[in-house]
């Protein structure tokens, strides 16, 4: 991971955040609530819940809704994003908060689900199937990792075609000048892959079963179960 960029890239663009991510994602509502709604049926005891490169906390705040007696630990290498987390779940116990590159620095507890949202495609190809490996061996029997992240197609063609009405959608949003060039500058530090090699990888490792459970152009969720 090209941890410092990402730090400083993140870091940078925490005020307007969350405010902004529906000029980024044109499947919001459906991209955060299908997976973390399918969980309720995946999950058979949920006592403890990691959230990899957490950012603010958004994923777990819909985790949180669903699964509020579970001990969350939320992990990102840019720490004032946590700052926010912290805010969103204040006076809350079962929250820890760790600022670490999780792809060196791994935490050491048990976790029966592992989730992440738009930061593994951030990883190289070998340190996402380092990653998915470790997190297999985390990972209790029925134990579930979900990644909601954007991704390639298959062909270079209609990655392009993806990439194009991406980019033509958040140019029809009412976003700044200033958060499309901070975007610009994020989304060079991209290192997608597409849904069917992570789908090999994790079935690969062991993964009993690996799907994808949700797809819109650049944006999937899935869901894999030891």
């Amino acid at each position: 991971m090209q941890t410092s960029d990402i730090k400083k890239q993140f870091n940078s663009c925490v005020d307007n955040y969350d405010a902004g991510r529906r000029h980024f994602i044109p499947c919001f509502d459906d991209y955060y609530e299908t997976g973390v709604n399918l969980l309720s049926f995946v999950v058979k005891d949920c006592k403890a819940i990691l959230d990899l490169g957490a950012g603010t906390g958004l994923l777990t705040k819909y985790l949180y809704a669903k699964f509020p007696r579970a001990h969350f630990t939320l992990v990102d290498v840019a720490e004032k994003m946590l700052d926010v987390a912290k805010v969103r779940f204040q006076g809350k116990p079962n929250f820890t908060y760790k600022i670490a590159d999780y792809s060196a620095a791994f935490p050491d507890d048990d976790f029966d689900l592992i989730v992440s949202a738009l930061s593994i495609h951030h990883l190289s190809e070998a340190e996402k199937f380092a990653l998915y490996s470790l997190v297999f061996k985390k990972l209790p029997k029925d134990g579930v990792l979900m990644n909601l992240d954007q991704f390639n197609a298959d062909s270079p063609a209609m990655s392009e075609a993806c990439n194009q009405f991406w980019l033509d959608y958040i140019q029809h949003s009412d976003i700044s000048k200033e958060e499309f060039d901070r975007w610009v500058s994020r989304k060079a530090l991209d290192q997608e892959n597409s849904i069917s090699n992570t789908l090999t990888m994790l079935r690969r490792i062991g993964f009993r079963s690996a799907d994808c459970v949700y797809q819109y152009p650049k944006f999937g969720v899935i869901i894999a179960v030891k």
